[in-house]
């Protein structure tokens, strides 16, 4: 059985660990002087037990700056260690009680590799290099190399994600975190550009973490991540208590903490194009205030993802999130879900009652998805709330105060709804005090390629591939469909892709057949007349403006025709990647 794996199953299951025949184990103090050791450890190294035990692992191993993360209590696997002429692979997992370091257990492979084999990826260098950034071990830290695979990790990163250090090792980065927004890291790696102070969702709580690019030889062979500042709702939760507690709060039941929190913030929305640099722009000043917002867009466009920034950016955003389809719900139940039951209201109320959404937002932000389907009834008690700024739950009679910023959001243009009698008027104007419209992906066909490259990181992640892109033909295909069901569509269709493809590009035959038939006739149409598309902005625009629009979108297509690679891009476009880099960075496309 794997080391790792029997560590995980076993927790320090001392006589196990020490009767494997695969592993050379050596069980160490804090120290990092052997407590005990294999008898297959001993006879490779050439020492009897007692003259082993006792004996610092420094006098029995050449570990260098290894040694200094067993001492720290970080976890790491697939480590090159020196052994005479040899490289052996080590596995190191440390042993933390009660939050502090006890000792560890070191398993060496006796299967030596080349000395001259770079497919690992060595701390050796990277603590040599970094130095101060790896020095301080209660701050969480996390290293993965070139594939995304968790290389290190010390408990002070798992404890925040509720887990043992020895359970993440070996895991992909992007399936290793739960309940929190996608890791940063590969993204770090691909970019080579770090991110410092960056505010991160990590397990329903706001850190603020610091990411490193990791580079050898020129090229990118992992990225690190650090979290400089744990749980930054707690700072300002304590700020506050120190103030003395708010008047009158509501107080949710605590097993809804989690699900109240937000999951996105504005770095999870994908676009580059001036119509999304300008919404984003406009989300930030909304969202700052505290007036209630309308999100009108199509279906699969994002508004639930809008929806979690404006609160994640708001004053609010320590505060619960609490969402809610209104036409996921039916009519004789919604009332009970948005406002709350108390005990005997009617036949079947459970006991004790029950804590209605608007209450469960108190402090928060409310998101009422579907605002279109509520009833017009419904809608007249929303109205209370909104006026009032108090609810009424079901069977009492007493009225409850409840803080709510409201975020509606519709597929249909309420406006239309109001003139036909089926949407208040005086709700609409409640409602629409700020107007987000988010557009359709037909009118951003620039974000497609960014917004591919994100599904196509999460699929690798989730199916285990190394896919790289999309072939050319497929690009032209993805391009000139029209994404009737927008964002969400495009996601299925990558999906879809994932499960057929072979090879490391998506190819047109990977799609659905449908995209194929659509959207190949008008991407034929498409080049007969891009030509004339361009040519058409002429008296509409200044030559300035044509010329750059035509330079961007031979940015786009170089770096579809080599699925995204930026040095053979430039390669294509005869020009340096220096050069290449300040144009992308003129059309905000890195």
């Amino acid at each position: 059985m794997e080391f790792a794996q029997l560590v995980q199953n076993t927790d320090f299951d001392y006589p196990r660990l020490l009767n494997m025949q695969d592993c050379w184990i050596l069980l160490l103090e804090k120290d990092l002087t052997v407590r005990a050791s294999s008898d297959l450890c001993r006879s490779f190294l050439g020492f009897d037990a007692e003259e082993l035990q006792g004996r610092r692992l420094d006098e029995v191993l050449s570990l260098g700056h290894l040694a200094s993360l067993m001492g720290k209590g970080f976890c790491f696997r697939s480590q090159p260690i020196p052994f005479g002429d040899r490289k052996l692979i080590g596995h190191f997992v440390p042993r933390i009680e009660d939050g502090e370091l006890k000792g560890g257990v070191l398993a060496i492979e006796p299967k030596a590799i080349p000395r001259d084999d770079l497919s690992f990826i060595e701390l050796q260098d990277i603590v040599r290099t970094l130095g101060s950034i790896m020095d301080v071990a209660y701050e969480g830290t996390i290293i993965i190399d070139e594939r995304g695979m968790i290389v290190l990790v010390n408990q002070a990163f798992a404890d925040l994600l509720g887990a043992r250090a020895q359970d993440m090792i070996g895991k992909h980065v992007l399936k290793a975190y739960p309940n929190s927004k996608l890791s940063r890291l590969p993204i770090v790696m691909r970019t080579g550009k770090a991110e410092v102070g960056w505010p991160h969702m990590l397990n329903g709580r706001e850190i603020i973490a610091c990411r490193y690019p990791l580079i050898k030889n020129g090229k990118a062979i992992g990225a690190l991540g650090k979290v400089m500042f744990q749980d930054v709702q707690g700072v300002v939760r304590l700020a506050r208590e120190s103030d003395g507690p708010p008047a009158g709060p509501v107080q949710a039941a605590p097993q809804v903490a989690k699900a109240g929190e937000f999951k996105y913030d504005i770095n999870s929305i994908i676009g580059h194009s001036k119509v999304m640099r300008v919404l984003k722009e406009k989300l930030l000043r909304v969202a700052d205030r505290s007036s209630n917002v309308l999100l009108i867009g199509e279906s699969g466009t994002g508004k639930e993802l809008f929806a979690h920034s404006i609160h994640a950016a708001s004053k609010r955003r320590y505060g619960p999130f609490i969402k809610m389809n209104c036409a996921a719900i039916p009519e004789h139940l919604l009332e009970s879900e948005l406002f709350g039951y108390v005990e005997g209201a009617f036949t079947g109320a459970k006991r004790g009652g029950q804590i209605g959404k608007f209450e469960l937002a108190h402090g928060g932000t409310i998101f009422l998805d579907e605002i279109s389907d509520m009833s017009l009834p419904m809608q007249a008690k929303l109205l209370r709330i909104l006026q009032e700024k108090e609810l009424t739950p079901l069977g009492s009679n007493n009225a409850k105060r409840v803080d709510v910023r409201i975020i509606a959001a519709t597929n249909v243009k309420l406006e239309e709804a109001v003139g036909g009698g089926r949407f208040r008027e005086d709700l609409y104007y409640r409602l629409n005090v700020m107007a987000l419209v988010i557009p359709p992906l037909r009118e951003r066909t620039e974000d497609i390629y960014f917004i591919v490259n994100h599904f196509i990181a999460v699929f690798n992640a989730e199916f285990g591939l190394e896919v790289q892109g999309l072939a050319p033909e497929a690009w032209e295909l993805v391009k000139g469909y029209q994404y009737p069901g927008n964002i969400r569509e495009l996601r299925n269709l990558i999906e879809s892709a994932f499960n057929v493809v072979v090879g490391p590009h998506i190819a047109a035959e990977d799609l659905p057949q449908h995209i194929r038939q659509i959207s190949g006739a008008s991407s034929r149409a498409g080049a007969q007349g891009g030509e004339e598309g361009f040519l058409a902005e002429v008296g509409n625009k200044g030559l300035r403006e044509i010329m750059e629009g035509l330079e961007r979108r031979v940015l786009e297509r170089s770096l579809e025709q080599v699925g995204g690679n930026k040095l053979k891009a430039a390669a294509l476009l005869d020009i340096s990647r220096p050069g290449f880099y300040k144009k992308l960075q003129k059309y905000k496309m890195i």
